[in-house]
């Protein structure tokens, strides 16, 4: 183990677990956040520390078999003085450094920190500079193949007046499919970078309801629905068409997962959070987003490995599933000066939470 004196003096709190997940070293930082003694959690497993989850006891086995770094930006501890944002890294120790040995973890140190926004905008850094990547993509995507593609499908139109009649259905499978492609660049080309969003006030409570219907009256006819509003919220700052985009696929992605499922439920839940900002850039502004929408159900939830990349484009956890969806959901936020997140600590199906600049009084 690494020199203690230096680990005892950092102020962020420090844990090291060997590879049986069993606590080997806890600073002082570590005891006052997780109101325990070194007494009380040596040689104990660590999900015994309140907020410890089976998830972070499985990527400290990947971890443990790739000796690889991780990093959770924005992680909701559920501690005993409340639910506490923090950002964690998990870092392996390494203790063999032989010339041309396999590289094994001895160890796995926990760093603790309670997150002040840097980890929301560094989280959201990456996730900006995935559809920047996404968008150059999606312009190449436009370019090469919707052109060709026009011609593929007016020449099986001609054909399909050349042909005898048996052959006919061939044409007709060609025009389906060319059809589904030109859908799917269409769905693409949201990333594509464009001219900046022009924000007005929107109730947000407006969007919701129509939200409802839609989804209610189509691919969600088989979910209740459940509404906990705060009536007395401002208008959000935003642009109306795209956020019921956003919302529209954060719920067709729930309904989808409770396809089947008894008493499937989605709950919208909407709240005024003060005090929230987040700084954007490097000029040291901080934003306020103190709008939440929680869009909650109670489904089987999001595979642990798919989690950490789940914004990205072509990212699913479904089988049949493109990983659009949520990537279009990231874009539109990163337009609108939004933030969404999946709330990691939620064990009853899966939660989002889309964080809202509001309208300031008198603009």
């Amino acid at each position: 183990m690494m020199e203690a004196h230096y680990l005892n003096a950092m102020p962020s709190a420090v844990i090291a677990v060997d590879r049986a997940l069993n606590i080997q070293f806890i600073n002082p930082a570590a005891e006052e956040l997780f109101a325990t003694s070194t007494s009380q959690c040596m040689q104990k497993q660590v999900t015994m520390l309140p907020g410890i989850t089976n998830s972070l006891c499985s990527m400290c086995e990947r971890i443990l078999a790739s000796c690889e770094d991780i990093s959770l930006f924005q992680h909701v501890l559920s501690l005993p003085q409340g639910h506490i944002p923090v950002n964690i890294h998990l870092t392996p120790v390494i203790t063999d450094l032989t010339p041309g040995a396999k590289l094994k973890a001895a160890q796995i140190l926990f760093t603790i920190e309670k997150s002040d926004g840097f980890g929301r905008l560094a989280a959201a850094e990456s996730k900006q500079e995935t559809t920047r990547a996404a968008g150059v993509m999606a312009a190449m995507l436009a370019h090469e193949v919707k052109n060709p593609l026009s011609g593929i499908r007016g020449a099986a139109q001609l054909l399909r007046e050349e042909v005898p009649p048996e052959h006919q259905a061939l044409t007709e499978l060609i025009c389906m499919e060319t059809d589904r492609i030109r859908d799917l660049l269409a769905q693409v080309e949201i990333f594509a970078a464009g001219a900046p969003v022009e924000k007005q006030p929107v109730n947000i409570h407006q969007v919701l309801q129509y939200v409802l219907s839609v989804a209610h009256t189509g691919f969600a006819h088989h979910v209740e629905f459940r509404e906990k509003y705060d009536p007395s919220l401002p208008e959000v700052l935003g642009k109306r068409d795209l956020l019921i985009q956003m919302i529209l696929n954060i719920v067709k992605n729930a309904a989808e997962a409770l396809s089947g499922q008894k008493n499937a439920a989605i709950t919208f839940t909407t709240s005024y959070r003060s005090g929230y900002r987040i700084q954007i850039g490097t000029s040291g502004e901080k934003i306020p987003l103190p709008i939440a929408v929680v869009i909650e159900d109670n489904g089987p939830g999001i595979p642990v490995d798919v989690r950490p990349r789940l914004f990205e484009p072509f990212v699913s956890s479904k089988e049949d599933g493109r990983g659009l969806g949520l990537a279009i959901v990231a874009k539109i936020a990163s337009d609108l000066g939004a933030v969404v997140e999946l709330d990691t600590e939620f064990s009853g199906g899966t939660r989002f939470t889309i964080l809202l600049p509001a309208v300031e009084k008198g603009s």
